[in-house]
């Protein structure tokens, strides 16, 4: 090869990882925003009294409660997507559009917080905070599908199996917040608040039943 053709594919490679890091550091500043937005919205009660008042304190209850589940619920979105993208060894324009896709729903989390935090048993603002996590949990499970398609090209090579696993977890949050939908749907709200905690059972199960023993074909040992 020559010398110009050299330097032609250093250069395509330089500018494809530089490619690579803007996507992956976007969508980290995205993430720090979001988490960032909930915190902001939290507001001190206010009372008389410098020893407080019990009323103000259980009326900011229901918002830090609402906000602690988010905060676990964006924590597994993040941790999801470095395990996605640890392994892109290539810049994609269509992995890049489905990331953009999958922070949309992301960034409404903290709208969706703060409402049904006004009112823990009020089912409108829950229906809508369990479909905004839903449709986040979808829109990651294209982003798997996404990278993953073609055996894993993008990653170095991945077996069916370990694409069925990550698909299987990056769906776990959309089943377990539909599943709070529909005990909502069924009037039974008090149950509907704790669905999210299918997300940690999934994960689990999917560990010991779907998980590969090895991390696929041709994968690095990262």
């Amino acid at each position: 090869m020559s010398e110009r053709g050299e330097t032609n594919v250093t250069r395509h490679e330089t500018i494809d990882e530089r490619l690579l890091n803007r996507v992956i550091f976007f969508t980290d500043a995205v993430f720090a925003i979001v988490m960032t937005l909930m915190i902001l919205d939290l507001k001190p009660p206010q009372f008389d009294s410098p020893f407080g008042a019990a009323h103000a304190v259980q009326a900011m209850a229901s918002h830090f409660l609402a906000l602690v589940m988010s905060f676990f619920v964006i924590g597994v979105f993040w941790i999801a997507h470095l395990s996605t993208t640890r392994r892109l060894r290539r810049f994609d324009w269509a992995t890049t559009v489905a990331n953009l896709i999958f922070m949309f729903p992301v960034c409404l989390i903290p709208f969706a917080t703060a409402w049904w935090g006004r009112d823990l048993n009020a089912p409108f603002p829950w229906g809508m905070y369990c479909g905004t996590m839903v449709a986040s949990s979808l829109a990651n499970l294209v982003l798997v599908l996404t990278v993953s398609r073609d055996e894993g090209r993008l990653l170095g090579g991945i077996s069916r199996q370990e694409r069925v696993y990550r698909a299987a977890r990056a769906a776990s949050p959309g089943i377990a917040f539909g599943m709070g939908i529909a005990l909502m749907a069924v009037h039974q709200l008090g149950l509907a608040h704790f669905s999210w905690l299918l997300i940690p059972a999934q994960i689990f199960v999917y560990e010991r039943t779907l998980k590969p023993s090895s991390p696929g074909p041709s994968a690095p040992n990262a």
